[in-house]
């Protein structure tokens, strides 16, 4: 069987999505890539089943001669579809969403939002780590009744990526503005001490501070006092 080894950043990514599952029968990858998380799950016995969707035929291929390679062509279905179009959500499904933008998140979560039915989509948990816009994408959860349950960072080469786990409850809530732009968890756990976090506040700072050159609304909260 072909060795795999998944990179700090998808590690944590399908760690996270393992404890956080409600059911271990299902997870979709979504932007994929050539299938390496999906393998993983099913080979590492994480999961009893997987789903990828990447937009583009070639990684899509790749993944469909991966799962074939190592026998799990019967276990993991392969789609070269936008987001999760064409793929029924059932009930107990985790959905990953690693790499992609924060913006483009919101567009396929919103999609599925409203075709999906509301009892199956309150039992599935979605693992999001946007590569940006992450404050876009935590209002528009807020705004649209999925809750934040975890909040996370991974360091992989000296890069920071913060990492969500969300589900619909249907309740809508505010966010403040700094939960907005650091995250209502992440900020209790800077509280507590948690190292990591705390590194990416600083760089967090920093970026910020840049920004509100020329964003009035950043200016704002760098005028707050802090955590």
């Amino acid at each position: 069987m072909i060795d795999i080894r998944l990179s700090d950043r998808l590690s944590a990514v399908l760690d996270t999505a393992a404890s956080n599952a409600t059911s271990k029968e299902r997870i979709i990858d979504v932007g994929s890539d050539h299938g390496h998380l999906a393998a993983c799950a099913v080979a590492g016995g994480l999961f009893k089943t997987a789903v990828c969707t990447d937009i583009h035929k070639d990684p899509a291929g790749k993944s469909e001669a991966l799962m074939k390679d190592m026998g799990l062509d019967d276990k993991v279905s392969v789609f070269c579809t936008d987001g999760l179009d064409g793929i029924d959500i059932v009930e107990g499904d985790t959905v990953v969403m690693a790499g992609l933008g924060g913006n483009n998140m919101i567009d396929i979560i919103g999609r599925v939002r409203t075709s999906c039915d509301k009892e199956i989509l309150r039992s599935v948990r979605f693992i999001l780590q946007p590569q940006k816009s992450i404050e876009a994408l935590r209002v528009f959860l807020a705004d649209n009744g999925f809750k934040i349950f975890d909040e996370s960072v991974v360091t992989e080469r000296g890069i920071y990526y913060p990492m969500l786990v969300t589900g619909y409850t249907g309740d809508k809530y505010d966010l403040t503005l700094r939960q907005k732009y650091y995250g209502p968890i992440l900020m209790e756990k800077y509280v507590t001490g948690d190292s990591i976090v705390r590194e990416y506040f600083i760089r967090l700072d920093s970026r910020y501070k840049l920004r509100a050159r020329g964003d009035e609304e950043l200016r704002k909260l760098l005028e707050e006092v802090d955590v």
